[in-house]
C-alpha cells in the first residue's frame, strides 16, 4: 500500500516508522515532535482548535471571482482556510471553509487598508447536490457555450428525451438523422484524410515549385537581355514588320531633279563666293598671281560643295 508512496507523505501520514522510535517511550506524534518535524503550517494550524477550527490548505473547486477585487480564481487555487463543522445533513457533517483572497490591489480598494485585498471568502459544502455553496465574497463563474461552435457532442434536452421515451416512430427518425449526420462526418473526414495524405510529401512539392519558378527566372533574364542588345526603340509606337507590299511600293517612286534650280544655286553659291571689292593688286607680279590664284582656288572649292548640297537636298 505504502509502494509509491514518497517519505514525506508516508511521514505526515503516520504510514512510516523510524528505526529509532521506541512504542514505549511515547507516541509517534510525540516522536516526530521532539524531532522538530511538525505540520508546514507550524503552531497556527492548531491555534484555533479550541473552538473547533482547524488551519488547513483548501483547494478551490471550481472557477469563482472576488466580489471587492473582481479576480478570477481558477480551479484548483490554493489557500490556508479555516476549517469548521457548522452543522449536520442526516448524517454526513456540513463544513465552512474561510479564506482570505491574496491578490495586490490599491490600499483604497482593499477589505482593511492593506496592499493586498483580503476580502473574507467563504465556502461550504452542501451535501444534499453533492456540491459546494458560496456563502462570502465569492461568485461562481459560470461558462456558457454552443455545443456547435465548441464542435462536441450535442446532447439531448429534457423534452427531446420526453418524446423519445413517449413516441417510437419519433426515436426511430431520431435516430435515423443521427445515423446519417454520422456518415456524412465520417465521409468528411475520410476526405479531409486523403487530402492531408496527399499533401505529406512536402519536399517534392517544394522542389516542383522551386523548379518551376527557376524555369520562369530564366526566361525573364533571356528577355531581358534580348531586349538590352535591342536597344531603345526609334519611335514611341511600334512599327509593324516589314512585308513585301511596302517594299514594291517604296521601289516605284522616282525621284526627278530640276537641274535648272541646281544651275542657279550654283551661280548664286560662286557669286557670293567672290571677293565684293574685286582683286587688290600687289607689289610684284609673283605675289599677286599667287594670291589670285588661291582665291580661285577657295571659290572653286565652295562652289562644288554647294553643288553638292543642292545636289543631296532635291534628289
Amino acid at each position: 500500500m505504502t509502494k509509491d508512496i514518497t517519505l514525506k507523505a508516508a511521514c505526515a501520514d503516520t504510514f512510516h516508522y523510524p528505526q529509532e522510535w521506541d512504542p514505549s517511550r511515547g507516541s509517534l506524534d510525540q516522536f516526530q515532535r521532539r524531532k522538530g518535524f511538525e505540520h508546514h503550517l507550524g503552531k497556527h494550524r492548531v491555534k484555533n482548535l479550541d473552538r473547533g477550527v482547524l488551519l488547513i490548505r483548501f483547494e478551490m473547486p471550481f472557477k469563482v471571482q472576488c466580489l471587492r477585487c473582481g479576480l478570477y480564481i481558477n480551479q484548483g487555487t490554493r489557500y490556508d482556510a479555516d476549517k469548521k463543522k457548522v452543522d449536520m445533513y442526516f448524517s454526513s457533517p456540513v463544513y465552512r471553509f474561510v479564506m482570505r483572497c491574496g491578490n495586490i490591489v490599491d490600499p483604497r480598494h482593499s477589505a482593511d487598508g492593506t496592499a493586498h485585498c483580503n476580502q473574507r471568502l467563504a465556502v461550504r459544502t452542501d451535501p444534499k447536490n453533492d456540491d459546494y455553496f458560496l456563502e462570502e465574497g465569492l461568485r461562481r463563474k459560470v461558462d456558457v457555450w454552443d455545443s456547435k461552435d465548441s464542435e462536441t457532442i450535442e446532447l439531448l434536452d429534457p423534452e427531446t428525451n420526453r418524446q423519445m421515451a413517449a413516441d417510437p416512430l419519433f426515436r426511430v427518425e431520431k435516430t435515423l438523422r443521427d445515423r446519417q449526420k454520422e456518415k456524412s462526418e465520417k465521409e468528411r473526414l475520410a476526405d479531409l484524410q486523403d487530402l492531408q495524405a496527399e499533401r505529406e510529401d512536402a519536399y517534392g512539392w517544394n522542389c516542383a515549385m522551386r523548379t518551376a519558378h527557376r524555369v520562369k527566372r530564366k526566361e525573364e533574364k533571356a528577355r531581358e537581355e534580348e531586349q538590352r542588345r535591342a536597344g531603345k526603340p526609334n519611335f514611341v509606337l511600334p512599327l509593324e514588320p516589314a512585308s513585301e507590299q511596302d517594299r514594291l511600293q517604296a521601289k516605284a517612286v522616282a525621284f526627278k531633279t530640276d537641274h535648272d534650280k541646281v544651275d542657279s544655286a550654283a551661280r548664286r553659291s560662286a557669286a557670293l563666293a567672290r571677293p565684293v571689292l574685286g582683286h587688290r593688286q600687289r607689289v610684284g607680279a609673283s605675289t599677286g598671281g599667287r594670291a589670285e590664284g588661291l582665291v580661285e582656288l577657295v571659290a572653286k572649292r565652295r562652289r562644288l560643295e554647294q553643288h553638292a548640297r543642292m545636289a543631296r537636298a532635291f534628289c
